[in-house]
């Protein structure tokens, strides 16, 4: 690899923008390119985005040899077949979240990029997100005491469409799009549950082949309970998702995609800051491209990738059961 990690973005979609936007500052570390099916939308990206190149067809993009690593941005279907596409011409992979629709596919996956030997990492943003990072130092510092409950929650009014709105392509509904970064956002805080319960809540969008709606509780080995409410259907245009962790000596509170932190001692209040990083994109590619220079393991490989998963299957089986349901 050259100084500058060769990334083409594999899927030209709403989030690939989003994607590309967040990279302005790791430029100089990163060169972007652009894939699509269609060549003018990968040329259209790639002339909005700054990148270095376009492809019409995801092969010819796994084939140049400019490219290092593909950031695979395709519907959750199609993550095992672009998966191995990147593995057989050798490339570095960046798959985004969830690693797959089920825990068969996501070991596969896992599979292809060892044999190969390159580097997979599952695209977790949420992770690399400053207040995430910084409530992780707080907690492991016993700053919080005994920490006994995190909050998770997130309402948003979306209508998804196209393939979000197939629960065979996508593997479900809003859980697994967009409450799996919650599940591994409290994985990564207060440790693997072991316990999952789930209901689903009542829907909210007509016509939606899957859940729009899910609230579910979570017990983890040392006794810390988790909540996660997701939804498409209730919320307010503009509201940030919210956490909370509660320990018996202090409390914190964040929004996802704000630079803050609000910890409470006893009766008083600090306000922690940080440098803007409203997605925690840039962390996390910059955390890909550390991974490959130096032959390591990333911070969120693709085991992490299927522990994440299993917790929302689980979530699922017990919304279908409604009983709680143990996890491995």
């Amino acid at each position: 690899m050259a100084s500058k990690l060769g990334l083409c973005v594999i899927g030209c979609g709403t989030f690939a923008g989003i994607f590309a936007e967040s990279l302005t500052n790791a430029r100089n570390q990163v060169d972007l390119y652009f894939a699509s099916r269609n060549l003018d939308r990968a040329e259209s990206y790639s002339e909005l985005f700054d990148g270095e190149g376009a492809f019409g067809s995801y092969e010819d993009a796994a084939d140049d040899p400019r490219i290092d690593a593909l950031y695979i941005c395709t519907p959750h279907d199609l993550h095992l077949e672009h998966t191995r596409l990147a593995a057989s011409a050798k490339k570095h992979i960046l798959l985004e979240k969830p690693i797959a629709r089920t825990v068969e596919e996501a070991r596969l996956i896992i599979l292809a990029a060892s044999e190969a030997g390159v580097t997979l990492m599952v695209a977790e943003n949420y992770r690399f997100l400053a207040p995430v990072q910084e409530t992780k130092r707080l907690i492991d510092s016993g700053a919080l005491g005994q920490v006994r409950l995190i909050q998770l929650q997130e309402g948003y009014p979306f209508e998804p469409g196209s393939w979000r709105n197939d629960r065979e392509r996508n593997g479900g509904g809003v859980f697994i799009d967009g409450g799996i970064h919650k599940a591994s956002v409290l994985a990564y805080l207060t440790g693997r549950p072991n316990q999952v319960f789930a209901v689903q809540v009542p829907p909210g969008i007509e016509g939606l082949d899957a859940e729009d709606g899910m609230v579910v509780t979570t017990r983890s080995a040392n006794g810390v309970v988790g909540i996660i409410n997701h939804s498409w259907s209730i919320g307010e245009p503009g509201g940030r998702p919210w956490v909370s962790v509660s320990g018996t000596e202090a409390n914190i509170r964040f929004e996802m995609g704000d630079p803050w932190l609000e910890i409470e001692y006893g009766g008083s209040k600090e306000t922690i800051r940080f440098d803007p990083d409203h997605q925690g994109i840039a962390s996390m590619v910059l955390e890909f491209r550390r991974s490959i220079v130096e032959a390591s393991e990333p911070a969120m490989t693709g085991e992490e990738g299927l522990q994440d998963l299993k917790i929302v299957l689980k979530a699922y089986e017990s919304a279908q059961t409604g009983l709680p349901v143990e996890l491995d």
